[in-house]
């Protein structure tokens, strides 16, 4: 995008791209409010739902697609990287695994891959602040597109980030702008703000459908028709209460083509424009923004916010919710049955309620008077029926009884259920292919800010070189892309991680250390200390017998 030398005509440009990029996001609110809502609660607001199945599935399916306490990264370098450069690659992969979990980003990038789940994607950014790597998730309601039809945020010429922050945070960041007070005076919040998700119903009417839901409506304060009755449950719904002042703020990412690079214009509700500059958030890499969208799903190839995964679960929520209330009424009825008498003339309300009590008794003047109980009768597939809408459940998520440690039918040996748990494990596999895509790209994104950054020196040892290369992460490539190690991003690949691992050992491949490596057991730091101690004893007592051996020989010799 060509942008304009006239300041005017630059803003009145600015103020566009903001507008279109932001078109749909009040729409967008609206349903992931709801979206919300089913997660935590169950139901369409936060009155919920006796049993939350929507929660324990998400959470279920996200722990087989994503664990923090295994992944591990390496480098995968490229044609143009010299042979040195492989060598300091090694220390240079455990920096950005180290990095990964010394920023937190192993538990924020868990907590994003859940809730994007929910909303369809979320967005990971990564900044370098106060000598070290620091990370946020970004809400798909708080961020904006101009091309809702292209999928990748790279190809997107721009794109708007939407955040508040107190009077004070933004003095502090105005320290040295000559124009701090006219700023300070004039910010404020816009009239068009979004509330937090969590406050959303409050001030917002959620007209859209729901999981395609023709004609579902939710209303502030409203319960679902099956929501009532006694036990209905609590209406809090965790949302936090702000008294103070915010800054409505934006930041507009904009592709100039005479820089090759973005411009970030960052502007305060109403309309104050408080910086205009290159991005440089890379240093000497250009074009790489320093965000990174989350998706476990991608079924749809035409709609940048995702597809998502809850959404497809709200049909089966609300028929397992009425239900379960119709099963709770019919029990109430039979526990304590409603009752009808014929001939008893003249008898009270209060007399015909006392009757009802343990140890009643009633006595009628008419001889044809008559006490009828209507218990209800329990349809005999009430519960199955439950038990299939909780199958159909697992089927959406793909999760199989093997997979949840539960028995199957016909599964007699050890190798058998392993074999049925890799077969059934396909669909899970490829959501978390699509994680590692994110997660790689988050910590190539690291390696990069560790790059241009860190002044921390790092060791390798060169072939044919006596004492180890002392080097810095600037020193490294550029010509490289970071992967996750071996698929240890999932649990459902730990067992085939270490069978090949094990193959690799017995082929010769691989020595004691590298397994160790693969294995990723607990202590490993100890465990290759105790190996270094072992692997001389063994040599000390090889040794020792090729010397015996000698010694014998040459005995025989003589």
């Amino acid at each position: 995008m060509k942008l304009p030398r006239d300041m005017l005509t630059r803003q009145l440009l600015y103020e566009q791209l903001v507008r279109e990029c932001t078109a749909s996001r009040v729409e967008r609110f609206n349903f992931y409010q709801v979206l919300r809502n089913y997660f935590l609660f169950g139901s369409e607001t936060s009155r919920g739902a006796p049993y939350n199945k929507i929660a324990s599935t998400v959470e279920t399916l996200s722990s087989f697609i994503y664990s923090p306490d295994t992944l591990r990264f390496s480098l995968q370098l490229g044609t143009e990287a010299s042979a040195d450069e492989v060598h300091k690659a090694v220390p240079l992969s455990r920096e950005v695994s180290e990095q990964w979990r010394v920023s937190r980003t192993h538990i924020l990038f868990g907590l994003g891959l859940r809730w994007s789940m929910v909303f369809g994607v979320m967005f990971l950014k990564l900044m370098w602040s106060e000598k070290r790597v620091r990370s946020y998730l970004v809400e798909p309601h708080q961020f904006g597109v101009l091309r809702e039809d292209i999928m990748d945020l790279a190809d997107q010429e721009a794109f708007t980030h939407h955040y508040t922050m107190t009077k004070s945070q933004l003095g502090k960041t105005l320290e040295g702008n000559p124009r701090k007070e006219s700023i300070l005076a004039r910010a404020g919040q816009s009239g068009d703000a979004l509330p937090p998700l969590s406050t959303g119903l409050s001030r917002l009417l959620i007209s859209s459908p729901v999981g395609g839901i023709p004609g579902s409506l939710a209303i502030p304060g409203a319960q679902s028709s099956y929501s009532t009755g006694v036990g209905a449950g609590t209406g809090y719904d965790y949302s936090p209460k702000l008294e103070v002042e915010l800054v409505d703020m934006v930041d507009l990412y904009v592709w100039d083509d005479q820089e090759n690079d973005y411009q970030v214009v960052t502007r305060a509700a109403p309309d104050v424009i408080i910086y205009d500059r290159p991005s440089h958030w890379m240093g000497h890499v250009q074009g790489i923004a320093p965000f990174v969208p989350i998706r476990p799903e991608f079924n749809l190839y035409d709609y940048f916010w995702g597809d998502s995964f809850v959404a497809r679960l709200t049909w089966l929520q609300d028929w397992r919710t009425e239900r379960t209330y119709q099963i709770r009424k019919l029990l109430t009825k039979a526990f304590d049955p409603p009752m009808s008498m014929t001939g008893g003339v003249g008898i009270s309300e209060e007399k015909f309620l006392a009757f009802g009590s343990p140890g009643g008794r009633l006595s009628m003047s008419m001889p044809q008077g008559q006490v009828n109980v209507h218990e209800p009768t329990m349809p005999p597939d009430t519960f199955a029926e439950l038990a299939q809408i909780d199958q159909m459940f697992e089927d959406r998520a793909g999760l199989g009884h093997v997979l949840q440690g539960k028995g199957e039918s016909g599964v007699r040996s050890r190798g058998q259920a392993d074999l049925m748990a890799r077969l059934g494990s396909s669909r899970p596999k490829e959501r978390a292919i699509a994680a590692e895509e994110s997660a790689e790209d988050a910590a190539g994104n690291i390696l990069r800010l560790v790059q241009d950054h860190s002044d921390q020196r790092f060791q390798c040892m060169i072939p044919g070189s006596k004492d180890p290369l002392t080097f810095i992460a600037e020193q490294f490539t550029r010509d490289y892309e970071v992967k996750v190690d071996g698929h240890s991003s999932s649990p459902i690949f730990i067992e085939d991680r270490k069978h090949d691992a094990t193959t690799l050992h017995e082929a010769g491949a691989i020595d004691l250390e590298t397994l160790l490596d693969m294995y990723d057991p607990p202590n490993l730091q100890d465990l290759k200390e105790r190996l270094k101690v072992l692997e001389a004893q063994r040599a000390a007592a090889k040794q020792a017998e090729l010397q015996a051996g000698i010694v014998q020989k040459q005995g025989k010799h003589k």
